[in-house]
């Protein structure tokens, strides 16, 4: 049976009580916009009090030689390697990574952390949050020392196809989460059918959301401007941004004022301004750099369409974009390719178009759109439903109500084994 979408059926679902942890990782401090910095917040609502982890970087300054950062990351270690900030129902432990050579890291950091954070963490948590495999051998010591009786394992992506270089690690690390955990909550349909076939307990399908009320406020402040087309992320080959350049060409001959804003950097950015150089659509396309994720609304309301163009490969396969939904809650029709769970939220919605990854195919939807006003209305329309039902808060009380049900299902096992040595007594 293929996982579905984890609805919430218990609408009086209130405060869970007792202590709660979340180890969100590096990615609660990550510049880039990550599920970590949204679903931990939203959950703590729903609990009565939780400890949320966090890891920083051996070197977190500006940019600097070698030397300086070995030397202030030395420092920071000495003297600045963990902090707490008790805010009352939520306290947040901040943890500083060590710096390791490849091999020994996914051997020592875990220990390393463990025994950062161990002295700051409460006796036995009702149940824990782990984000990602980063922290795989650091659950597996929180379940064994008993300090975590129940495990939920945030399956925020395909970490194999993210890093590549580190697949087999990565892999290993992620089914260990798997293995270790009482529940999975994977942010795609395809991730969670996997987790399902690797032995997953429990899996739930919790998806990527949105702060609908922000990138909202882009909707009702769009004015007019000329046809604009976006896209925002990481600036590399994998996600495809090379695709909407490559059609500019075409597009210039139908729609000569159209526009396409690019906003993100990555390791391709130099290649994607030389690509847009050698095709002489220069003119067109505003490369704008990092945005920060506050700033991102005010340039979507510059734009039209969204893009999430990716190659077909396993990461897009098992991903949720973030940019996806982003797009939507802006009014954004998206147009996507690639496959995997971004398809399924087009075709579910009706928000945008899926298409081949061809130049050709991109031209023709963008025209498309933009000749059909009443069309590009409805999308626009039908994509804003999609994304108010996909807010942080309403996924936050989905993870908390899976969080009840994990602690729950415990519990009546625990009842049912006790009257079976009652009865055997």
């Amino acid at each position: 049976m293929k996982p579905d979408l984890f609805e919430i059926t218990d609408t009086s679902l209130g405060c869970l009580s007792g202590d709660f942890l979340y180890i969100a990782g590096s990615d609660l401090y990550n510049r880039l916009n990550q599920p970590s910095q949204h679903m931990p917040y939203h959950l703590a609502r729903h609990l009565e009090r939780m400890d949320l982890v966090g890891y920083v970087r051996f070197y977190d300054g500006p940019p600097a030689p070698a030397s300086q950062r070995l030397a202030q990351g030395v420092r920071n270690i000495a003297f600045n390697r963990l902090s707490v900030h008790d805010g009352g129902r939520l306290r947040t432990i901040t943890a500083r990574r060590l710096r390791l050579p490849g091999v020994l890291d996914p051997l020592l950091q875990d220990l390393w952390l463990y025994m950062l954070i161990r002295p700051h963490l409460k006796r036995r948590y009702r149940l824990g949050v782990v984000d990602g495999p980063e922290s795989a051998a650091l659950a597996l010591l929180l379940k064994k020392s008993g300090r975590v009786p129940l495990l939920i394992y945030y399956d925020i992506d395909y970490y194999p196809g993210v890093t590549p270089r580190f697949a087999g690690v990565l892999s290993r690390r992620e089914q260990l989460c798997c293995k270790i955990a009482d529940a999975v909550a994977s942010v795609s349909r395809p991730l969670a059918a996997l987790r399902e076939q690797q032995g997953a307990k429990l899996t739930a399908v919790i998806p990527n959301g949105v702060d609908f009320s922000r990138f909202h406020h882009a909707n009702l402040i769009r004015g007019g401007h000329p046809p604009a087309i976006i896209y925002t992320g990481s600036l590399d080959m994998r996600w495809g941004v090379d695709l909407p350049i490559r059609a500019m060409v075409l597009l210039q001959r139908q729609m000569p004022d159209i526009r396409l804003l690019i906003a993100g950097g990555g390791p391709s950015e130099g290649e994607l301004r030389q690509l847009a150089g050698s095709l002489g659509v220069n003119d067109c396309i505003h490369f704008a750099g990092f945005v920060p994720h506050a700033a991102l609304p005010d340039l979507l309301a510059q734009a039209d369409i969204g893009i999430a163009t990716s190659r077909q490969n396993d990461f897009r396969r098992y991903a949720s974009p973030l940019k996806i939904v982003e797009y939507m809650a802006a009014g954004l029709p998206v147009i996507c390719s690639g496959g995997g769970e971004a398809e399924k939220m087009i075709d579910e919605s009706g928000a945008g178009m899926n298409i081949p990854f061809e130049p050709e195919a991109f031209a023709a939807a963008v025209c498309a759109m933009f000749a059909a006003p009443a069309s590009l209305e409805a999308a626009r329309q039908a994509a804003i439903q999609y994304a108010r039902s996909r807010s942080w808060d309403q996924l936050g009380r989905s993870m908390a109500q899976l969080a009840q049900r994990v602690i729950r299902d415990a519990d009546r096992h625990q009842a049912a084994a006790t009257v079976v040595q009652y009865r055997g007594d």
